[in-house]
């Protein structure tokens, strides 16, 4: 071993633990598994526990090793010594006890050697040792060391999934005990262990209401590799699936997911076909994988299943667009040549004659019609229902005209007389049909007869800088307002936006009611393009606007990688302040229609079909909101004035405490911080010292007392951001943490507690927004 570790070591030499960064790496390599031996005699001593300057060597030289095996790539040959080092931690306790929250000692040694050891994935001779002891820290209830396990092992399972198969049970539980992360790991491992995954499918699914939309899609596959795989193990989970069927985000997987457990399990899904009607109804893109289970489903029965499941499909042929009608006719056929007596045996026949899938529509139902009626007497009260139902979705004028001028007696021929009207024109409305399909995908209002171009929402038509106001304006408010009765019936069906708010006016009134106390709505919204997709550029400010307003002459900015979301919660809150219905070409609307388009992949749905498929935004979605303005201190600075009825600055909402804040050289709020010191460039140490916030400044002692001698002060205008520590650190003993950017340093602090770190954190961001607006207002009294 070389002489300088040998000093360190053996003597527990402190002072020359630095000299060993002075080290060329290729002067230690060939005795860094000798010195990894005895740390791992250092750590397991008695008395390690209590001995600092122990602790301190320890963390150095490890520091030291792991930092030279990775520059000399010598893993392989030392994984022995180092992966013995790592599972003599499993020996002590590695869970913080009492109020402490910082690791304990044999935590942090894992955790130094956890990276070096994982990070080599790739190499088989590494893995082979390093995965069993890994799985192990899985249940010693470290959160953060569980997490790190987790992400290694997440790429280890991509490299040598097999590594990891033997382990399943182990991963399993781990994520049921709440390391979510690790489900990312169990679609890699369940072609080599399926039955044991299969134990604990019931508990995997209903997990998928606690967890974050990228575990949801970890968990969405691995329900869609069992559905393809063993789609029967699926059908005890049909209720809880169904019931996931609401999260717009998960709706489209699921149905995929439901269509394979259909053709395995058709009976599962019986109960179900009604909700699934709705979901097909709400969202028209997926109504083929909702027609593939009625077909499923129908086979069962040719009493019970078979005539449900050929209504909705015939219905949805004579109404669908042309992309649905293949699917639609698949299943048809199937049902109808399983069961050719239900059309009487004339299928062949009907498929033959018809050139027109309206026509054809028509035909089906009325040889079901009088098939059903010649064949049971249960078939009257059936037809009723099957004529009500096209009636609504295929013919329902021509109906009621039969009605009119035709004895009761006659109402069963109605079909069929509209199939002869049909057939005299089917040539005709043939071509005719796709020419509307065209006119309609470009136009909202062809109907009507007026030009397009005067409602396309492009780009052209908004403002320049692709902003949208808050607040209504009088000409914005007047078109819904003044719109004459005429034009509101010649919209009718082709304004889908229209229907949609006039149904819902109340449920919308009800629901901005008691969001916008919750969720501030954007004063201007701008959407940019990024890297990572597209991005909200959303500005809020206080309409008080006081003498001591923090936001009268600036915004607070937020980015949102949400907009979509925003969008919507912003026509909704535009409708809640209107007393008529909102319609597709309201200016204001069509504003928000352009900021839609922007944000949109080709194909994607139209800003009148994604609004009308929810009445309101999911709760969870709201929540995703509430935290990212909570991560961005937005309520430090705002507050919601019941008296205001709206969100205004944390000034105007207090002004007893303006004085406070705007008094020269009076502390706004002063008390002890620790500071993090860098003393080498891997070992980091908190110092106690003494912070005063006052006036524009931060000021801070070199000491724990307030009057020793003062450090150069952070000027509040140089502030950039003030956050709390990021997410993925903030578990490791820093929930009470946070860090100030300025323009060339970045400082982080850390409270007693969580309640003085938010104290501190609201104090600093009033203070720094009040010394950018009086930076704003000098600017603007000189100019």
């Amino acid at each position: 071993m070389h002489q300088l570790f040998s000093q360190v070591l053996g003597q527990r030499d402190l002072s020359r633990a630095g000299d060993l960064f002075s080290l060329e790496d290729t002067e230690i390599e060939d005795c860094l598994s000798q010195a990894l031996d005895q740390i791992k005699a250092i750590s397991c001593s008695p008395d390690y526990l209590t001995n600092d300057n122990d602790q301190a060597v320890v963390e150095i030289c490890i520091t030291r090793i792991t930092t030279a095996i990775r520059e000399t790539s010598s893993i392989e040959l030392h994984s022995v010594a180092l992966v013995g080092l790592w599972e003599s931690c499993l020996e002590h306790n590695l869970t913080p006890q009492g109020e402490n929250t910082e690791d304990t000692p044999h935590a942090k040694i894992a955790s130094d050697i956890t990276s070096c050891i994982l990070q080599n994935y790739s190499c088989p001779s590494v893995m082979v040792l390093a995965v069993p002891v890994a799985v192990r820290f899985l249940q010693r209830g470290n959160r953060e060391l569980s997490r790190n396990m987790s992400s290694y092992l997440s790429l280890a399972a991509i490299a040598k999934a097999d590594l990891l198969a033997e382990h399943t049970e182990a991963i399993t539980l781990s994520v049921l005990g709440g390391n979510h992360m690790l489900l990312r790991v169990l679609p890699s491992v369940y072609p080599r262990q399926p039955e044991t995954i299969h134990r604990h499918l019931g508990n995997l699914t209903a997990m998928m209401s606690q967890l974050e939309s990228p575990e949801q899609q970890h968990l969405i596959r691995l329900i869609q590799m069992v559905a393809e795989q063993h789609p029967l193990m699926l059908s005890p989970q049909v209720p809880a699936l169904v019931g996931y069927l609401g999260d717009q985000s998960l709706t489209e997987a699921l149905l995929g997911a439901l269509v394979d457990v259909s053709q395995a399990s058709p009976s599962s899904l019986v109960s179900f076909l009604p909700t699934l009607r709705v979901v097909g109804q709400q969202c028209p893109a997926l109504l083929g994988h909702v027609a593939k289970i009625h077909g499923a489903v129908g086979i069962i029965s040719e009493v019970q299943t078979t005539p449900h499941s050929l209504v909705y499909l015939v219905s949805l042929l004579g109404s669908m667009e042309h992309s649905f009608h293949h699917t639609l006719l698949l299943e048809i056929r199937a049902l109808t040549d399983r069961y050719p007596s239900v059309l009487g045996g004339c299928g062949k026949d009907i498929y033959r004659m018809s050139n027109s899938f309206t026509a054809m529509a028509r035909l089906l139902g009325g040889r079901l019609e009088e098939s059903m009626a010649t064949r049971c007497r249960l078939g009257e009260s059936w037809s009723d229902a099957f004529e009500e139902k096209m009636g609504v979705e295929t013919g329902e004028e021509e109906v009621e005209e039969v009605e009119e001028d035709s004895p009761a007696s006659l109402r069963c021929y109605s079909l069929s007389q509209a199939v002869r009207e049909e057939k005299r024109d089917m040539r005709f409305n043939r071509s005719k049909s796709l020419a509307l399909h065209a006119v309609r995908s470009r136009s909202i209002n062809s109907d009507t007869g007026e030009d397009g171009d005067g409602v396309e929402l492009s780009p052209d038509n908004i403002s320049s800088n692709k902003t949208l106001p808050n607040r209504h304006s009088e000409n914005q408010e007047a078109p819904p307002t003044d719109r004459k009765p005429t034009e509101k019936q010649e919209q009718g069906e082709a304004d889908r936006l229209f229907i949609h708010l006039r149904d819902n006016m109340e449920t919308i009134r009800e629901f901005c009611k008691d969001m916008v106390q919750q969720i501030p709505t954007p004063e201007q919204c701008v959407i940019e393009d990024s890297n990572r997709g597209c991005v909200a550029k959303l500005s809020f400010s206080c309409p008080l606007k006081g003498h001591y307003c923090l936001y009268a002459k600036s915004c607070f900015n937020l980015s949102s990688r949400q907009p979509h979301l925003w969008i919507h919660i912003m026509l909704l809150q535009l409708q809640s302040k209107s007393s008529v219905p909102l319609c597709s070409r309201d200016e204001c609307v069509q504003r928000l229609a352009s900021l839609w388009e922007k944000t949109q992949l080709k194909g994607a749905h139209s800003f009148p079909m994604a609004m009308t498929q929810h009445v309101t935004p999911h709760r969870k979605d709201l929540d995703s909101l509430q935290i990212q303005l909570e991560d961005v201190r937005f309520f430090d600075l705002f507050g919601y004035s019941e008296e205001e009825g709206g969100w205004l600055c944390f000034m105007c909402n207090n002004p007893e405490k303006a004085t406070v804040v705007n008094q020269e050289g009076q502390p706004l709020i002063e008390g002890k911080l620790k500071e993090k010191q860098v003393r080498w460039k891997f070992i980091k140490r908190w110092k106690t010292r003494y912070f005063t916030l006052a006036g524009n400044q931060l000021l801070f002692r070199r000491g724990k007392s307030k009057d020793e001698l003062d450090d150069i002060p952070i000027e509040l205008s140089k502030v950039q951001s003030v956050k709390v520590v990021a997410k993925k650190r903030r578990d490791r003993g820093l929930p009470r943490a946070f860090e100030i950017f300025t323009d060339n340093k970045t400082y982080v602090l850390k409270a007693q507690d969580e309640k003085h770190a938010e104290e501190w954190l609201q104090c600093i961001n009033v203070a720094v927004a009040q010394a950018r607006e009086r930076e704003n207002r000098e600017a603007t009294t000189y100019l």
